[in-house]
């Protein structure tokens, strides 16, 4: 008789519970993380599969299966080949909110904690709270000068582009866009047509405001992210 996967029992209930929202919660994070659906079902059900730490009927397991989910898609991400995406391909909407049981400023800060310092985190928290947060504002919010904290800002937003899977010529023009560059010397700087620069800063920003969006739907203010 086959040995059965240590979660297997666990995720035997998630899927036979509907209060749990298995695929609600792969779907909005397939939304967040522009994945395929059914690929980040599939992930998502080996990573809960090979998890033997939790019991099917553990109090938390709401909160622990959004965990399992957002761990599988971020591994995806890493796999994935990195090509410019296609704004054609990005959605304008998403249809549920993934981290609904716990809060959302709690589950950006866990997130954020694996790859920024805590200062790092502290500074994308409040810029995802306030888009239209200066850095005047946010020097004075994360005690440092108006230099520690443009420096802060950019270390930090750097490691979230690569944490979320912008490609590098997503992130060369999203940071020309913020520092005001030509189209013409990006686009000369990466070897590419002066017409795709729009498009890759354009496709990093949505990426950046639908990540750092409260309800991941994108549609709340938004600064210049």
């Amino acid at each position: 008789m086959p040995t059965q996967r240590p979660g297997h029992r666990v995720l035997q209930r998630i899927i036979a519970e509907p209060d749990l929202r298995f695929r609600a919660t792969v779907d909005g994070y397939a939304h967040r993380y522009t994945l395929d659906r059914d690929d980040l079902y599939q992930a998502a059900s080996e990573r809960l599969l090979r998890q033997g730490n939790v019991e099917p009927d553990h109090e938390g397991l709401r909160g622990w299966l959004d965990r399992c989910v957002n761990y599988a898609a971020l591994d995806m991400i890493k796999e994935r080949n990195r090509q410019p995406v296609l704004m054609s391909e990005l959605p304008e909407r998403a249809t549920s909110t993934p981290q609904e049981s716990v809060g959302w400023e709690q589950w950006l800060t866990t997130l954020l904690a694996a790859t920024l310092s805590p200062d790092q985190v502290r500074a994308v928290v409040e810029l995802a709270r306030d888009p239209d947060l200066d850095l005047r504002e946010l020097a004075k919010i994360v005690d440092k000068s108006y230099a520690g904290a443009r420096q802060l800002k950019s270390r930090a937003m750097a490691k979230l582009g690569r944490l979320i899977g912008l490609t590098s010529d997503e992130r060369a023009a999203y940071r020309a866009w913020r520092r005001d560059e030509g189209p013409a010397e990006v686009a000369r700087r990466l070897g590419i047509d002066p017409a795709q620069v729009d498009r890759l800063r354009r496709a990093a920003s949505v990426k950046l405001r639908r990540f750092l969006s409260r309800d991941a739907t994108g549609s709340r203010r938004q600064g210049r992210a």
